[in-house]
């Protein structure tokens, strides 16, 4: 299993750190979000509940994947206060499958969307038409060599669209990447990663 740890200015000013996890693909992709969280927020199997919610339609089998972490006990009667229960960290999640990979995106105390994808299959269906954005100029006009950097342009839009919860039900061009707080994450061989924090 790949494991990607970021903290991309993580601190009082920045965006909240981030973890990214590649997993081998399953039919399934709740077990390894739901140990993704489990990891980063320090909980037991059992206090981390994950699930979808699709906003269009209500289904729970697709959607916008989510991720609640049950309160834990405060320790803190030392103070005289009763122990009660603190409140749950605020965990954004978001899953990507390309190829053979399931990676998982987990956030402490913001919003996050994540994608995958393999170079050569976003170059073999390239349509800068349905992509960019008309302030956003087509990369295969400018460079024919440039593969990576069509699939970077894919990968930012789908994990903004992710972190908006509205998938690909929004034409890729109406997004700008440059209004984005997108960043690259390293992927396998062959593939790309991008991530959209808010």
């Amino acid at each position: 299993m790949f494991s990607h740890e970021r903290a991309d200015g993580a601190g009082p000013s920045g965006p909240a750190p981030f973890s990214l996890r590649l997993h081998p693909l399953e039919a399934a992709a709740d077990d390894p979000l739901r140990a993704h969280v489990r990891d980063v927020v320090g909980a037991s199997a059992t206090d981390v509940q994950v699930g979808r919610l699709c906003p269009a339609c209500g289904s729970s089998r697709h959607g916008r994947p989510w991720a609640r972490v049950a309160p834990a006990a405060d320790g803190g009667a030392a103070d005289g206060v009763a122990a009660g229960r603190a409140r749950p960290p605020l965990v954004g999640v978001s899953l990507s499958r390309s190829g053979p990979h399931l990676l998982t995106a987990v956030r402490l105390g913001g919003g996050i969307g994540v994608d995958i994808e393999e170079i050569a299959a976003v170059d073999r269906g390239w349509d800068g038409s349905l992509v960019l954005h008309p302030d956003e100029a087509d990369p295969r006009a400018a460079d024919p060599h440039t593969a990576e950097r069509r699939a970077r342009l894919w990968a930012g839009k789908e994990a903004v669209l992710k972190l908006a919860g509205n998938g690909l039900r929004t034409p890729m061009t109406q997004v700008r990447l440059a209004d984005h707080d997108v960043r690259g994450a390293a992927a396998p061989a062959g593939f790309v990663i991008a991530v959209a924090l808010g």
